[in-house]
């Protein structure tokens, strides 16, 4: 089934089987950020944001994220930069 989803600021499609995990879509799209820990949704090393809301990736399919927007680590590296930034001032 193809999907259609903003990953990252950018508009992205994708062919995914019905039961594709989200956390093996974003990282099979070099998402690497995103890691499998416990998978039982427990750890959180897996959480993306679906539409600003943070989700467990290893427990959404994700066929859910068809017409939302995801967000993760590698998208957030202009918002790390200002922290950082931020930080580093006296």
């Amino acid at each position: 089934m193809q999907i259609h989803f903003t990953l990252n600021h950018k508009k992205t499609a994708a062919e995914i089987a019905p039961d594709t995990l989200l956390i093996d879509l974003v990282r099979s799209l070099g998402c690497k950020s995103v890691k499998r820990g416990c998978e039982t949704a427990n750890c959180g090393l897996c959480t993306v944001f679906l539409d600003e809301k943070p989700v467990l990736s290893c427990s959404v399919l994700a066929v859910r994220a068809d017409g939302k927007k995801i967000l993760t680590m590698e998208g957030m590296q202009r918002e790390a930069e200002e922290f950082g930034s931020f930080l580093a001032q006296e």
